[in-house]
């Protein structure tokens, strides 16, 4: 992790930072034999510049920069008590933990998880949970790795395609 490296609470200025970052993690993550149609569509509208500034609009949203020269990652946590799609886990849902690809395996994402843990903490969430494309192996030995126990499935679908996914939670101990 680079001695510069720079965690804030992320604002509506850092949508268009945040919806590039997005964009290229989300299509370096799902479009491994190549962009099809479905997977530009979902990745300029659910990533676009205006998608990012309602989410940071929102009250219960949180978001976690992490900066060098430029935006390197973010963390997007929901910090209500939510239901996770396997019952009975209930806790805050990261949303996201994106790190730019050539930026991971540096810190980045060890310190973007501490930080919304701390979060989730702060708030009094009961746990974190998350979920992760099930072919995504290096973010799974990731989450393992920061203590995350898969306890479950669900699916993620856009455009009648379906992405089987791993759900993960870890307990947290209020503030």
């Amino acid at each position: 992790m680079s001695a510069s490296l720079r965690l804030s609470t992320g604002s509506s200025t850092d949508a268009a930072s945040i919806a590039a970052l997005a964009t290229l993690v989300f299509l370096d993550t799902y479009a491994t034999h190549g962009v099809r149609p479905d997977l530009a569509r979902e990745a300029f509208h659910g990533y676009s510049q205006q998608a990012f500034l309602a989410r940071l609009a929102e009250s219960q949203r949180r978001f976690i920069v992490a900066e060098d020269d430029g935006l390197v990652g973010f963390a997007e946590l929901l910090c209500s008590n939510l239901s996770s799609p396997v019952v009975p886990v209930w806790g805050g849902e990261l949303v996201r933990l994106y790190v730019q690809p050539r930026a991971q395996r540096g810190g980045i994402g060890r310190a973007l998880i501490r930080e919304a843990e701390k979060l989730g903490s702060a708030s009094w969430l009961p746990s974190i949970w998350l979920s992760v494309w099930e072919d995504n192996a290096g973010a799974l030995e990731f989450y393992h790795q920061m203590g995350y126990a898969e306890v479950g499935t669900t699916t993620y679908s856009f455009e009648g395609n379906s992405y089987g996914n791993r759900v993960l939670s870890k307990q947290l101990g209020a503030v």
